[in-house]
């Protein structure tokens, strides 16, 4: 009886693990048994390290998961600008505004251009400016959201260029990144995306926040005739000087009284200057008055608005302007000492160069000219351009010799490589006899600038200066221009 008993026990134990509801008894002590189980369990499993609570490891699992979800948060976009427009129109805005792009901006803003969608006037705007220069140009277009962004103006162009003939689609969005929680500073990240019929483009752009300001000239605009300012200009570009060195003559000097405009150009070796009547162009509006008002109203010549040109931005209005506009805006702050051109759609502004320009009229006056030469020009500048093929960088000169006797102007250059005449026809006292050197490509240059089918020259001596003014008939006859270029000669040696 006692071998069997613990059997039994155990059997019965083995039992009730399996069936309980048999035995209600034998459940009671068991199950007295398993609820202490757990307990022993849980307390091995707790009491591997009583000194460590379970609150930690939470918050460390936490931590964990936070910081994951900081790993790879949702970047959140702006849309911006979205745009229908032609792509002859912004190509030819993109080309105009590229000519104040600098070759080397100091910052990589400068080299973008500044691309402004407007939903009110239904109009994109693009500038480009190197600080100095800014230009803005505008043309229609279907604005459907605004936006505003900046991207390269050298690949947009480019682009712009390949494209087909048709429709373009702009759009542009923003992201905005945070790198991590100690620094708060956001990053915006700017694209422009470009579609065709043909296909799709990306240019990574920079906020237009970062682009400089635009300066607004605060000032009545006076309007000048297209045909009288480019006529005006191109009559004194060629004068103005290269040297950086000779900053203040690197620019066009302009003269602006109530019924002149006067452009002056000179390099210190030949002087432009020409001379239009504007009749009556000045701040005011034009009347039909009468002359004693119009003395009244005429602006003293201590109050002559006067200023210089940068020479690139005289260039660019001459290559720019086309003839079919009617008449150009001139704005001038002389507080901030900036100059504006409107004219259509574009808008060009830059500062004027500073110092004092040199006083050409005055050093005019020194020299007399009394003996006068009639030329054709055809021929004269048929005649230097053959000659200057033996011109080299050492010498430039080319020898004029006038013949009254015989009616005639001997053009002549000699060098070790070679020699040149050509004799022209020209209309000179017959007891004038005058040998005289000039620059061959400035007595060009001059002879090409005169806006009229014969020139007249005014000579005294070979060692003093020559004036070259039109004669004859004229480009545009209806515009009162005068134009005096003066060219200093080479001094013949031994002579």
């Amino acid at each position: 009886m006692t071998q069997t008993a613990p059997r039994q026990k155990i059997k019965t134990a083995k039992q009730t693990k399996q069936t309980s509801v048999a035995n209600p008894e034998i459940d009671n002590e068991v199950s007295t048994n398993i609820t202490k189980i757990p307990e022993v369990k849980k307390k091995k499993s707790t009491s591997a390290n009583p000194d460590t609570p379970t609150e930690p490891i939470e918050k460390k699992r936490n931590k964990q998961k936070k910081s994951k979800s900081k790993l790879n948060p949702p970047i959140p976009r702006e849309l911006g600008m979205e745009v229908i427009c032609e792509q002859a129109k912004f190509y030819d805005a993109l080309f105009l505004v590229n000519c104040a792009t600098p070759a080397k901006p100091s910052h990589p803003i400068l080299a973008n251009v500044l691309i402004i969608a407007d939903v009110e006037t239904q109009q994109i705007h693009l500038t480009v400016t190197d600080i100095a220069l800014t230009i803005q140009a505008s043309f229609a277009a279907q604005v459907l959201l605004k936006g505003e962004i900046t991207v390269p103006v050298q690949i947009l162009l480019e682009i712009v260029k390949h494209c087909p003939n048709g429709t373009i689609s702009l759009n542009s969005q923003t992201q905005v990144t945070q790198s991590s929680d100690d620094d708060k500073q956001q990053t915006k990240i700017c694209c422009l995306c470009l579609s065709d019929a043909d296909g799709k483009y990306e240019i990574r752009g920079i906020s237009a926040e970062e682009f400089p300001p635009t300066n607004i000239i605060d000032a009545a605009p006076v309007s000048l005739a297209t045909t009288i300012f480019k006529d005006g200009l191109k009559g004194v570009l060629y004068a103005v000087s290269t040297d950086e060195n000779k900053y203040i003559l690197t620019g066009v000097h302009l003269q602006l009284a109530q019924e002149k405009l006067k452009f002056i150009g000179t390099d210190g070796h030949r002087v432009a200057i020409t001379e239009l009547c504007t009749h009556r162009i000045g701040r005011k509006t034009r009347q039909e008055v009468s002359s004693q008002e119009v003395q009244s109203q005429q602006v003293p010549s201590e109050e002559i608005m006067q200023f210089t040109l940068p020479g690139r931005v005289v260039r660019e209005i001459a290559r720019n302007l086309n003839d079919d506009v009617e008449s150009i805006n001139l704005l001038y702050d002389d507080q901030s000492n900036r100059l504006g051109f409107a004219w259509q759609d574009v808008v060009l502004s830059c500062q004027v160069v500073e110092g004092i320009y040199p006083d050409c009229e005055q050093l005019l006056t020194k020299f007399s000219f009394e003996k006068e030469v009639i030329l054709e020009k055809a021929p004269l500048v048929k005649a230097l351009e053959r000659l200057s093929v033996l011109t080299d960088k050492k010498e430039k000169g080319i020898y004029l010799q006038f013949d009254g006797s015989l009616q005639q102007l001997r053009l002549s250059i000699e060098r070790e490589f070679g020699k040149g005449d050509q004799v022209i026809v020209a209309n000179l006292p017959t007891e004038m006899m005058l040998n005289i050197q000039f620059n061959l490509k400035y007595l060009i240059e001059a002879a090409k600038a005169i806006p009229s089918s014969s020139i007249k020259m005014h000579l005294q001596q070979s060692d003093h200066p020559a004036m070259l003014v039109p004669d004859g008939d004229r480009a545009n006859p209806e515009v009162e221009m005068s134009m005096r270029h003066v060219l200093l000669p080479l001094y013949i040696p031994n002579g």
